[in-house]
C-alpha cells in the first residue's frame, strides 16, 4: 500500500466514523427538517485538518480591536494621550516649540479637556505644578494662532475691499470720461501731468507727519491678545486684593502696549482701568524716588571705587530695577549735553557695572546672554559674546 492509498483510507475512515457519530446523536423524536439542518451544520463545521482550523475563524481577533463605529476605545485613547503627554514632557526641545510642531494635536478640544482632568486628578504638587504650565503654554500658543489667523482674514479682507473700491472709482471715472468734453479732456491730461509732483509732495508731508507708536489706533487683535492681562489686573479683586497691589505683583508685565489698552479703556468711562491707571503712576513715582535715593546713596561715596562697591552691594539687595537704569542714563545724557565729559563717562561706567551686576542675578544663562546682546550696539562684540557662550569650557584637573 503506498501513501496515497493510506490516506485517501484515512479520510475514508475519519468521514464514516464521523458520519456515523453523527447519526448516532440525532435525537428520534425530531422532525425531518430539523434532522436535516441539524445534519447540515454539523457537515460545515467537520475539520479534515490543522489548516482548516487556522482558516477558520478560530484565529479572528479583528473584533476585538474595533468598535461598533470602528473608533478606538476610551483606553486607547487613554494610553495615546498619556504617550503623547510623555512626548511633550520628557522632549528635550522648548515645549512651544514641540506644540507648534504637533499643533493640531495639542489644540484638539478633547486633549485640551483630558488634560485638565488629568491635572484635577494628579496628588503629586510638582506633577500638578509641570501640567499646569505645560496646559498654560497649549492654550497661549493656541491663542496666537488664533490671532494671528484673525490678523490674516482682517488684512485680506481690508485689501479685497480696497481692490473693490479702487475698481469702483475707475469705472466711475471711465464713465465720467464718456461725457466729457473736448476741453475738459485736455484739462484732465493737464491733472496728470501734474500729478506726479503732487504725489511727491503728499509723500513727503506723510513722512513728516508719520503717526508716534502712541497715536497708532489698536487693531482688534492685540485687544483680544490682553484679555487675559485685563483679567489679571482689572476688578473684580479676590478678598484682599486691590488696584495698589495688583499693580504691585504684575508691575513688570505693563507694557506700553498694555497701557494704551487701559487707556483706551479708561477714555470710554471703565472706572477699574482709571484706578489702575492711578495706582500704577503712583507705583511709577515710588519706584522713580526709591531709584533715586539709590543713586544718592552711590554718588556719596565719593571715588569711583567705592561707587562701584556701592553697586555691588545694591545689586545683591535686589534693588537695581529699570527706573535706577533709566536715571543713570538720563543723568549721562544730561551731562553730556552740559559739556561735563567727565561726569558724564563716570555715570555711563556706573550704568555698565549696574548692568553687569544685575545680569549676575539672573534665573538662567540664557536670560543674561539675551540681555548683555540686547544693550550691545557693536556687532564684532555681540559676536564675540556668542561664541565664548557658545564654546564649550574645558575644565581644568588639578592634581592632588
Amino acid at each position: 500500500m503506498n501513501l496515497a492509498s493510506f490516506s485517501a483510507a484515512l479520510a475514508a475512515l475519519t468521514c464514516g466514523s464521523m458520519t456515523s457519530s453523527t447519526h448516532a446523536f440525532v435525537a428520534p423524536t425530531r422532525s425531518y427538517q430539523q434532522t436535516t439542518k441539524s445534519q447540515q451544520l454539523q457537515q460545515k463545521q467537520v475539520l479534515f485538518g490543522i489548516m482548516d482550523e487556522v482558516n477558520s475563524d478560530a484565529f479572528d481577533l479583528s473584533s476585538l480591536l474595533q468598535n461598533d463605529d470602528d473608533e478606538p476605545s476610551n483606553t486607547e485613547m487613554e494610553q495615546a494621550y498619556e504617550m503623547f503627554l510623555g512626548q511633550l514632557v520628557f522632549s528635550t526641545n522648548d515645549p512651544r516649540i514641540d506644540i507648534m510642531e504637533n499643533y493640531d494635536l495639542c489644540a484638539d478640544p478633547k486633549w485640551i479637556s483630558w488634560l485638565e482632568k488629568k491635572i484635577g486628578s494628579t496628588r503629586d504638587v510638582e506633577e500638578k505644578m509641570a501640567l499646569k504650565d505645560l496646559s498654560d503654554m497649549i492654550i497661549d500658543v493656541k491663542k496666537r494662532v488664533e490671532l494671528s489667523q484673525a490678523k490674516e482674514e482682517r488684512e485680506a479682507q481690508e485689501a479685497e475691499e480696497a481692490e473693490k473700491n479702487r475698481i469702483a472709482a475707475a469705472e466711475a471715472d471711465m464713465e465720467t470720461g464718456r461725457t466729457m468734453s473736448g476741453t475738459d479732456v485736455l484739462r484732465k491730461a493737464a491733472a496728470v501731468d501734474n500729478a506726479g509732483v503732487d504725489n511727491m509732495v503728499k509723500e513727503q508731508e506723510g513722512e513728516q507727519k508719520k503717526k508716534t507708536f502712541y497715536e497708532t489706533d489698536l487693531t482688534p487683535e492685540i485687544r483680544a491678545s490682553y484679555e487675559d492681562m485685563c483679567s489679571k489686573v482689572l476688578p473684580p479683586y479676590r478678598p484682599g486684593d486691590s488696584a495698589e497691589s495688583v499693580v504691585f505683583n504684575f508691575y513688570d508685565q505693563f507694557d506700553a502696549q498694555f497701557i494704551k489698552v487701559l487707556n483706551e479703556r479708561a477714555e470710554i468711562g471703565d472706572t477699574g482701568s482709571q484706578e489702575v491707571l492711578a495706582a500704577l503712576a503712583n507705583e511709577q513715582q515710588k519706584r522713580v524716588n526709591a531709584a533715586t535715593e539709590a543713586l544718592k546713596e552711590v554718588l556719596s561715596k565719593g571715588e569711583p571705587m567705592r561707587m562701584e562697591g556701592a553697586i555691588v552691594k545694591l545689586a545683591k539687595e535686589g534693588r537695581i530695577d529699570e527706573p535706577f537704569l533709566l536715571l543713570l542714563e538720563a543723568n549721562a545724557d544730561q551731562a553730556m549735553a552740559a559739556g561735563a565729559t567727565g561726569p558724564a563717562e563716570l555715570m555711563k561706567k556706573l550704568r555698565k557695572r549696574a548692568m553687569a551686576e544685575k545680569d549676575k542675578q539672573s534665573a538662567t544663562k540664557e536670560i543674561k546672554l539675551l540681555r548683555q546682546l540686547l544693550r550691545e550696539d557693536d556687532s564684532n562684540t555681540r559676536e564675540q559674546l556668542l561664541t565664548d557662550a557658545f564654546t564649550p569650557k574645558e575644565a581644568l584637573i588639578v592634581s592632588s
